[in-house]
């Protein structure tokens, strides 16, 4: 053998071995790829579940993507699964994949596993190549081709013009539904009459497709959970595992609400329709309680700390009230006089504004009385709300908030 064709060899030997090295280096290999079922009718979605095994100690975020040959013996990837490979165990992706109508015949799947920057992890071997027959209904006495050993006797079955016999190969974990997110969005406070929006993510953390999910949304004054109204009811057509399903549902504040602090709750397959893992986390509260009332509160947010002598400003919003004053208090009540001051300063008319906020100079009353009340009351936090006046000379007030004033170092 020349020089040359040695070296040609030892290289061709070395790109072999270190693209051995290369995927044996991940610690990730495909354990196993199962399909649902091994005869199925155009039309039908193939569920097919690899199964990846992280030898590693760490966890290992991987795309799954199908190496599908098709009946007319092209080759094709298909699908995009992101997984978490986790360490020393066996983790799983389970793809859908539509058959087309005109696409009857036999499918041999295999399988590559990629980094999320696209490198070559994981590969399947030609053993673990797995294969399924898509029938076409509408013609007479179909049968699969067969592959060597691979296709089973059990597979070669004739089809008749009504329907496919089906062969179950494998059980899925069943599916397992759960609130991710349940929260109202950009407010926390609701005027009665006004539209709001909740955004809900579900997720399905199980094995298997669900279908037909239904779901629904309850309020209830916090004082009396158990009196829920349902208020919204939907309906999720599919839900595959692992996938997340992002809702934003508007809801209309009746004008005949009670005030005060509310709860959803948000309930998933409430009548135990759907074969799940875990039933147990099928319900889930909001983040926050939500507020209804005829005066929101805008800014500051509960719990804001003021610098001492920063700027001070409150703001708020209403429909049915047009006069406003701000009251602020060591007492939470509101109903201790010296531990209470107001703002605009002022008895009679001269004690309200139209204004829908409030934005007090600095000096008497802030930080000045409220500095002193903090002191006099021997407490670090102050409460603020808004009283309310409509043309009528009905008077209302609004929920509280706690606010906080950061003091100089004297």
């Amino acid at each position: 053998m020349s020089k040359i064709g040695y070296f040609l060899l030892v290289g061709f030997i070395l790109s072999l071995s270190f693209g051995d090295i290369s995927l044996a280096s991940t610690f990730l290999e495909v354990e196993k790829i199962t399909i649902g079922e091994d005869t199925i009718n155009i039309k039908s979605t193939q569920l097919i579940e690899v199964a990846i095994k992280n030898r590693g100690k760490n966890d290992i975020s991987v795309v799954v993507k199908l190496v599908i040959t098709l009946p007319n013996h092209n080759i094709i990837t298909f699908g995009k699964k992101r997984i978490k490979a986790k360490a020393q165990t066996i983790s799983y992706a389970l793809i859908p994949y539509w058959i087309d109508k005109k696409r009857s015949g036999d499918y041999t799947i295999g399988t590559k596993v990629f980094s999320l920057k696209g490198k070559l992890l994981a590969k399947h071997n030609k053993d673990q190549e797995q294969f399924f027959f898509a029938n076409d209904p509408s013609r007479k006495r179909q049968l699969p081709r067969t592959r060597g050993e691979k296709i089973k006797k059990k597979q070669m079955i004739l089809m008749d013009d009504a329907q496919t016999q089906k062969v179950p190969l494998i059980q899925f974990e069943p599916a397992d539904l759960l609130w991710q997110e349940v929260r109202f969005i950009n407010k926390v406070s609701v005027l009665r009459g006004e539209s709001a929006n909740i955004r809900l993510i579900l997720q399905n953390n199980g094995g298997d497709i669900a279908s037909n999910v239904k779901y629904s949304l309850y309020w209830y004054f916090v004082h009396r959970p158990k009196r829920k109204l349902r208020f919204f009811n939907d309906e999720i057509k599919v839900i595959a595992p692992g996938e997340k399903k992002v809702l934003e549902i508007p809801i209309t504040i009746p004008d005949d609400e009670q005030k005060g602090k509310y709860q959803v709750l948000a309930i998933v397959d409430e009548g135990n329709e759907i074969k799940e893992a875990n039933t147990k986390n099928n319900q889930s509260k909001a983040v926050k309680n939500m507020i209804f009332s005829d005066i929101a509160l805008i800014m500051p947010a509960d719990n804001h700390s003021f610098a001492e002598d920063g700027l001070y400003f409150f703001e708020w919003r209403s429909n049915k009230y047009n006069q406003f004053k701000v009251e602020i208090s060591a007492d939470p009540s509101f109903l201790v006089e010296d531990s209470t001051f107001r703002i605009p300063k002022g008895d009679g008319d001269e004690g309200w504004t139209s204004s829908t906020s409030v934005k007090p100079l600095q000096g008497e009353m802030m930080p000045g009385l409220a500095t002193g009340i903090l002191e006099s009351n021997n407490t670090d936090h102050l409460y603020w709300r808004v009283i309310a006046r409509n043309s009528k000379g009905e008077i209302t007030a609004s929920e509280s908030r706690k606010f906080f004033i950061s003091l100089n170092a004297n």
